[in-house]
């Protein structure tokens, strides 16, 4: 009798220990859902090249950046990706001083260029079309996977994970970046698109002389989905937070509409460095579609919680938005600064949320298979953009060009009250809220919760950057007091690195990169440590 009586005290005491340890658990990891988020951010292409690396070099940005007729014609700098701060190399002390920052993520992109080095186009997948011949469907399967598996490059995928694991294990979730604007030379070949497009007569040309076309062709938006499906399978058991593309409106709008112009401002160009609208049109599309594509494989492929808050996976649409504004009271500046958000912004922030996807005339068309591909709205802030009306291409829509310069002088003035960057970017800490409320409101009946994914500045002797930072958390935390889902704010960047044609001396990095030093030393700015005193002492 007594026996069976401690039996069962025995059971009561087990089940109200195992039900205090499971809500506290829960409540741990509810809390850890709800933590502010605090990152840095860095790039592959930009940070991971250096003494002691071996260089990527199947990327088409590694032939854009080395290519003698570029170099000449001003569309890259001297600076070159093999003479950066190594990271790769780096990565235990780049990630010590992420995690004594005080943050609790880091954003990191993989090189699709180091995974598939070779073609995976043989690959053959079944894909269900449109009606106007768009991807609807991309059919990943675990066949695929297993063939993608054979073409891998297991080195580089047994360092990327070693360098995910390493930050796992100083207790940084990760914000794992699939594309940051490069693409394998086998999918883009730049310099045969930038001959192409400098014709002046294509009619009896195919494009890019047939050579792979990037983002202008359909096959790449196939590829893409390949290669973010295998990432899923490969990497998520300690990713759940994604964001398969960085600022896809840059890579259209820089490679496709911006053609020289970068470079008569001293900015160089993105491959192909081409001028046609009707490019830029194209490329955004496949972008889209290519975005859509992705989030489906992610989510069907990461089946694990890496991070135990009851959500395998969460997909970030990483997005730059300055904070559009006309540059007069005029009606023609106001129309123009209209559009520039329509084009700009919306464009595809409407077809990855709503599913509408417009044509730069502004009619549009409802795609089931587009709507609601994204689960957190990335912004990517930088700066105030005063609009002109231009008539660029009046017929396309492209109405509007920024003023340039941004500001008259770097030092704060009437015009521009923050100053200008020595990236040529007007400082403007308001602007951030303004962007953030201007999205937050688009898309309210979506109940997309927003996510700074950058915010930083080009500063080298790091004299603004303190209170760059400073302003911009305190117009960050003014949404988050008027009750708008913001989840968290990534400083742009962890190191100094390769700003792409503007080279190694636009400084964004909290640590300093000694470039004259083989082992590339790093030391903390002033800048490192008022940021650590923000996210400590922030409410």
């Amino acid at each position: 009798m007594n026996s069976k009586k401690n039996k069962k005290i025995a059971v009561s005491l087990f089940l109200i220990i195992s039900t205090a340890i499971l809500s506290k658990c829960s409540e741990k990891n509810k809390e850890e859902k709800t933590k502010m988020i605090w990152g840095t951010a860095i790039s592959g292409f930009q940070a991971d090249m250096g003494p002691g690396v071996q260089p990527d070099e199947n990327s088409d940005w590694w032939i854009w950046m080395h290519d003698e007729k570029n170099e000449k014609e001003g569309l890259v700098g001297k600076d070159k990706p093999e003479n950066g701060p190594a990271f790769w190399k780096n990565y235990k002390t780049d990630i010590d001083l992420a995690k004594e920052l005080g943050t609790n993520y880091f954003r990191y992109s993989i090189e699709w260029s180091r995974i598939f080095p070779e073609p995976t186009t043989d690959i053959k997948v079944e894909v269900v079309w449109t009606e106007d011949g768009y991807p609807a469907e991309i059919k990943i399967t675990d066949e695929t996977i297993r063939e993608l598996e054979k073409k891998a490059d297991e080195n580089n995928l047994r360092k990327y994970r070693e360098i995910l694991e390493y930050a796992r294990s100083k207790g940084l979730k990760i914000l794992l970046t699939l594309n940051h604007f490069t693409l394998p030379k086998w999918i883009h070949d730049p310099i045969a698109c930038r001959d192409w497009f400098e014709l002046k007569e294509k009619e009896n040309t195919k494009l890019c002389f047939g050579k792979p076309a990037g983002w202008l062709s359909t096959d790449t938006v196939i590829e893409f989905t390949k290669y973010s499906a295998f990432l899923a399978h490969k990497f998520g058991d300690i990713v759940d937070l994604w964001g398969p593309m960085n600022e896809p409106i840059v890579i259209s709008t820089a490679g496709y509409l911006l053609g020289k112009i970068g470079a008569l401002a001293g900015g160089g160009a993105f491959p192909p460095g081409a001028f046609d609208p009707d490019a830029f049109e194209k490329a955004t599309e496949n972008i889209i579609w290519a975005l859509a594509r992705s989030y489906d494989a992610i989510a069907q492929f990461d089946k694990k919680d890496a991070d135990s808050d009851g959500k395998k996976t969460e997909v970030v649409l990483i997005y730059n938005i300055p904070y559009f504004e006309p540059a007069s009271e005029t009606e023609e500046d106001k129309k123009a600064t209209e559009k520039a958000w329509d084009v700009q912004v919306f464009f595809i922030l409407d077809a990855i949320v709503d599913g509408k996807l417009k044509n730069l005339q502004g009619q549009e068309k409802f795609f089931p298979s587009l709507k609601k591909r994204v689960d957190i709205i990335g912004i990517n802030y930088y700066n105030r953009m005063k609009i002109k009306y231009l008539p660029v291409v009046p017929e396309k829509g492209i109405i509007f060009l920024p003023e340039f310069p941004a500001c008259p002088t770097f030092s704060p003035s009437e015009k521009c009250p923050y100053g200008m960057s020595e990236g040529m970017l007007e400082i403007y800490p308001p602007g951030i809220y303004e962007v953030i409320k201007k999205i937050n409101e688009r898309y309210r009946e979506s109940k997309l919760p927003i996510l700074i994914t950058e915010n930083g500045i080009a500063d080298s002797k790091d004299e603004r950057r303190p209170e760059f930072i400073r302003e911009h958390i305190k117009f960050v935390k003014k949404a988050i007091e008027e009750k708008i889902g913001v989840l968290g704010y990534f400083y742009w960047s962890l190191i100094d690195n390769l700003e792409w044609n503007s080279g190694y001396s636009k400084r964004f990095g909290l640590i300093e990169v000694d470039y004259s030093s083989a082992e590339r030393k790093r030391t903390p700015r002033k800048s490192f440590y008022v940021f650590k005193e923000i996210i400590e002492n922030f409410k």
